[in-house]
């Protein structure tokens, strides 16, 4: 037996909440070290990382109404 869509979906928008709060503390890093690749490349990536997480759960949603 599978994993329903609800539950994929209630864990896909459990990570894209995770996300967003990942991408304001990597803000706060790129607003203390302006000038630093670093900081930018974790911004870039968290950023990444959430979109695929919010895809997910958009995906999920429709086929949990389904």
């Amino acid at each position: 037996m599978g994993v329903s869509y609800r539950v994929k979906r209630n864990i896909s928008l459990v990570l894209t909440v995770i996300g967003v709060v990942c991408i304001v503390a990597r803000i706060w890093g790129v607003v203390m070290e302006p000038t630093s690749w670093k900081p930018w490349l974790e911004l870039f990536g968290i950023v990444i990382i959430t979109y695929l997480c919010f895809d997910n759960y958009r995906t999920f949603r429709r086929k949990a109404s389904l």
